[in-house]
């Protein structure tokens, strides 16, 4: 892998408020429940952060989404479920790209975009999976809407990878790039 190391607690902080706001813009779209957006962009700029600076970085993500859920339905168990969910996603997705489908330099071929969105896809299951079902078991939301709100979810999450992980990624590679 040739990502850059995470380094440190400032990076904690700056990656937290980008999840946290990146979060709160995209409740916005949330139709069928205030924790479900069918466009999720903290899915994808966490999967992208976890791949360029490191697993080391998953504190920030868990803060991020532990942050955005606290101030929007449940309570701090749902919301410490939902941050676990979204934290578990983002590191099982960047073990995907990184272990499979090239890390870093994942869209320089096209068998890397393929088995990225794989990735992303597979991935997505764990957040809708454990944070809709501690919203349902909290009482948080209705077990008889739990499909089409698991859903929205994941497609949010997984939209968020596939929309959000490129744009970050691609980004990066080419600042750093320029800057060489």
């Amino acid at each position: 892998m040739q990502s850059r190391r995470f380094s440190g607690l400032p990076l904690i902080g700056i990656l937290a408020v980008i999840y946290f706001i990146a979060g709160k813009l995209g409740l916005m779209l949330a139709s069928l429940h205030a924790s479900a957006s069918p466009v999720w962009p903290p899915a994808g700029i966490a999967l992208a952060a976890l791949i360029l600076l490191g697993y080391r970085a998953w504190p920030a993500i868990f803060i991020g989404a532990f942050l955005v859920n606290i101030t929007t339905a449940g309570n701090v168990a749902t919301s410490f479920a939902i941050a676990t969910g979204n934290t578990l996603e983002a590191l099982v997705g960047a073990w995907l790209v990184n272990r499979f489908a090239g890390g870093v330099n994942v869209f320089d071929r096209l068998q890397g975009v393929f088995k990225f969105a794989l990735a992303a896809g597979i991935s997505a299951i764990i957040s809708p999976a454990l944070g809709l079902t501690s919203l349902a078991l909290a009482g948080f939301a209705d077990w008889a809407n739990y499909g089409a709100i698991w859903l929205t979810w994941w497609l949010g999450d997984a939209t968020g990878d596939l929309v959000f992980t490129p744009l970050v990624l691609l980004w990066s590679v080419a600042s750093k790039r320029r800057w060489n």
